[in-house]
């Protein structure tokens, strides 16, 4: 007998529906790691996991009475199968698995895949030859389409580089058809050559990090005496492809260069018949982070030993996600986020793939859970199966200019907009134990007034003394610092001049400015000063700083006025308010549309501060406001994770058959993205578009800061004696380049222990090892003692 489609199952995939086919949607279960497979709803397209712990597809067919799901399992085949695979037939490795390692490819080949529907009702697997022909289309629908995350993996290979306004018209001029294109025309060098699009002249690039490829520089030399801004990399030419380097000096970031064949051929360059010889920036800043061993061998040459359970879990690499691996990393070791999300439920209302809260809870499984703290089955030893956190990415950067990129990010930066974006979501329940009060006195040296003002934070960055001892094989060796001098100099005294004092107004004017904790955070996250500008780009120095195993801070505390000096009356006033800078370009587009500045600044605001149409719909509908035209007070907003869809995008699902209220629910519960609005439309063809009331309350952050302030006031903390808990080193020439790793005591085997977590590589350190720590630690956390 022949089990037929029912009817309230689409025989079709909608066209935009999203496919969630790489992983649980609560956990990091695939279709591989898992016995039993992976469930996929064939209403929803969303996919769920079971075992003997817990039960997703049962948990989502309770809620919603989907009990119809395509199972796909996946077994690694026999050795003796994989082996043909991996190597050829001298026994040699062949390009195959080189290129799993490198490039984003299919794993198919090296599993036996079984694909059969799941009746959760009667717990019971169907075989395809049971299924008739609508089941097995569908089936085939689902199979082939990409899933949500394959467009996004994909671009994990490639950097998002457009044209420049420099880029666009190139002006050539004083053009010079004899240039010798084989080799730099300062020196000697033979690679690594750019060729300058204004007016032919060659010179070599600057020395990649990590890389064997030369560089002295000349291209850059010239663009300094000639300002001719836009360079070509003639290496990373190829005729079959549009992939090359292009940078432009001006704007300091790679570009394309439309009309390139054009300009080319004026230095006698036929485009088409360029054949690629070197790496592009973008393969070698892969390659360097995916094959990075950031000193992993032991004293006797043999590789650190991997550890495995819980808490010891690897992150993998989406290409450039080491940095956020990393924090992670950290974050996660900490125990109030341990406690915080082992006791967090999830929001089964909402999608999991665009909600924070449950993204989080999912790599807090991924992590302690262990199950996936085990060898890569297609690595080995040396390589943790490790869990992939690509929905996290693509939620956590969705609204970035920068995160939302696949290029290298800076750790610090990111650390900083990810605890933002936490306090947004859950308030400071999660992160009060990283929050202090900081002071600093500013006192006129003239009459001898001054005020203290404090600021409440979640982190301090420290300066890096550079004393350079001498350069060996073209590498500056700095003398060692240490972190307490650091802090002395963060605390001051330091002089101010110029200063303009309110009290005896006199001029020029000198002040001193110094600082100390008011109060002491559990957890103290601590950034070192170690980018500095060289040649306009953001440059690393490596001064290597002594392990603070201890900190002692006790002695830096708020500063108090002295004898002779008077403290102004406006004094001593902890500044703890949210402000909001509204994006330039939007709001002059609606100051130029004739919308007075309140309400432009308001309706920013209200929209996510980078879109002028939606800024003007919201204005539109909110003229009846009595607060209309008054400034923006973030005193009294609440931040809420939903934001009022525009009639405008509502009558466009409207025009798609779905009814007004339908519509405007699927996009309130969506944050007014389209797209999947209209995937939860067809998820939800029986809702009666009622939007019941918010299920997570509003976060009033003001509030929530100005009561924290008022309780570290009275209970300042125990302690100002800290111990090093973590570190994030940094290795490369620049926060954007380069790659991340987090070093973490943990307790193993009974001991505490330095764990180096290496994206899915996680060991053991060896006394050695921690040399990296010295020369490469970019931030520290330390554990109040």
């Amino acid at each position: 007998m022949v089990l037929d489609l029912p009817p309230d199952i689409p025989p079709h995939v909608p066209v935009g529906a999203k496919i969630y086919k790489d992983d649980c949607m609560y956990t990091f279960d695939t279709a591989e790691n898992n016995e039993f497979g992976l469930d996929i709803d064939l209403k929803t397209y969303r996919a769920y996991s079971r075992n003997e712990e817990y039960n997703y597809t049962v948990q989502n067919y309770e809620a919603t009475g989907n009990y119809l799901y395509l199972n796909i399992n996946k077994t690694l085949k026999p050795k003796e199968e994989i082996d043909k695979l991996l190597y050829d037939d001298d026994g040699e490795k062949s390009s195959k698995i080189r290129k799993l390692e490198i490039k984003n490819v299919s794993e198919d080949d090296y599993y036996n895949t079984e694909v059969s529907l799941y009746d959760v009702k009667e717990d019971k697997l169907y075989p395809r030859f049971e299924l008739s022909s609508d089941f097995n289309n569908l089936f085939e629908e689902i199979l082939s389409a990409n899933s949500s995350n394959d467009d996004e993996e994909i671009k994990q290979w490639e950097q998002e580089i457009v044209p420049c306004p420099h880029s666009i018209n190139v002006e050539q001029f004083d053009i010079n058809e004899t240039t010798d294109l084989t080799k730099c025309s300062q020196c000697d060098l033979k690679e690594n050559l750019w060729i300058c699009l204004h007016c032919g002249a060659l010179g070599c690039g600057r020395q990649q990090y990590g890389s064997t490829m030369k560089g002295n520089s000349h291209a850059l030399a010239h663009y300094e005496v000639s300002q001719h801004p836009v360079a070509l990399k003639l290496g990373s030419l190829s005729g079959d492809s549009d992939s090359y380097d292009a940078y432009c000096y001006q704007c300091n970031d790679e570009v394309k260069v439309p009309n390139l064949a054009a300009i080319l051929k004026k230095y006698g360059i036929d485009l088409e018949k360029t054949k690629k010889t070197e790496k592009s920036l973008v393969e070698l800043n892969i390659d360097q982070n995916l094959n990075w061993d950031f000193k992993l061998d032991g004293a006797s040459g043999d590789k650190l030993p991997p550890v495995y359970g819980k808490g010891l879990t690897g992150l993998k690499n989406l290409g450039n996600s080491c940095y956020m691996n990393s924090v992670l990393q950290v974050l996660f070791d900490l125990d109030s986020y341990k406690i915080f999300f082992k006791d967090l439920k999830p929001d089964t209302g909402v999608n999991p793939a665009e909600d924070l809260s449950n993204q989080l809870l999912k790599i807090h499984d991924g992590l302690y859970s262990g199950r996936y703290s085990v060898p890569s089955p297609l690595k080995g030893e040396e390589y943790q199966l490790g869990i992939k956190p690509f929905a996290f990415k693509n939620l956590i950067g969705q609204n970035h200019a920068e995160f939302k990129t696949q290029r290298q990010q800076d750790a610090y930066e990111f650390l900083l907009y990810l605890l933002d974006k936490l306090d947004n979501e859950f308030g400071l329940r999660l992160n009060q134990d990283l929050n202090f009060i900081y002071t600093e006195k500013v006192i006129c040296d003239n009459c001898k007034h001054g005020s203290l003002k404090s600021e409440l934070l979640d982190n301090i960055s420290i300066p890096l003394e550079e004393t350079l001892l001498k350069t060996e094989g073209g590498e500056r060796v700095y003398k060692e610092v240490d972190l307490q001098d650091s802090f002395k100099k963060v605390v001051g005294p330091e002089s101010i001049p110029e200063y303009n004092c309110d009290n005896c107004h006199f001029k020029p004017g000198v002040a001193l400015k110094s600082g100390g904790f008011t109060s002491f955070p559990k957890y103290l996250i601590v950034s070192a000063q170690r980018i500095k500008l060289e040649n306009w780009t953001p440059a690393k120095i490596d001064v290597p700083v002594k392990i603070p195993y201890e900190l002692d801070l006790s002695e830096f505390l708020t500063p108090s006025f002295q004898d002779g000096e008077v403290e102004d009356s406006t004094s001593n006033s902890v500044d703890e308010t949210e402000t909001f800078t509204p994006n330039a370009e939007q709001l002059n587009t609606l100051l130029g549309m004739g919308f007075p500045e309140p309400r432009s600044i308001k309706a920013l605001y209200k929209t996510g501060n980078n879109n002028a149409e939606a800024a003007m719909n919201w204005l539109f509908e909110h003229m009846e406001d009595a607060d209309i035209d008054e400034p923006l007070d973030l005193n009294n907003e609440t931040t809420t994770t939903q934001n009022e869809p525009s009639e405008e995008v509502i009558n466009n699902l409207v025009a798609m058959g779905f009814s007004h209220q339908l519509s405007r629910k699927a996009l309130y519960l969506n944050n007014s993205d389209a797209n999947a609005a209209v995937e939860w439309l067809f998820s939800n063809p029986d809702d009666d578009g009622v939007i019941n009331v918010i299920e997570k309350p509003p976060v009033n952050l003001n509030k929530e800061k100005q009561e924290l302030v008022e309780r570290l006031k009275s209970h300042p903390g125990s302690s100002g004696q800290y111990k090093l808990k973590s570190v994030i080193c940094h290795k490369g020439s620049s926060s954007h380049t380069g790659h991340y790793v987090a070093f973490v005591r943990k307790i193993v085997h009974g001991e505490l222990k330095w764990v180096l977590f290496n994206d899915e590589k996680v060991v053991l350190c060896q006394e050695e090892s921690l040399k990296e720590i010295e020369k490469n630690a970019y931030i520290y956390i330390f554990e109040q003692v």
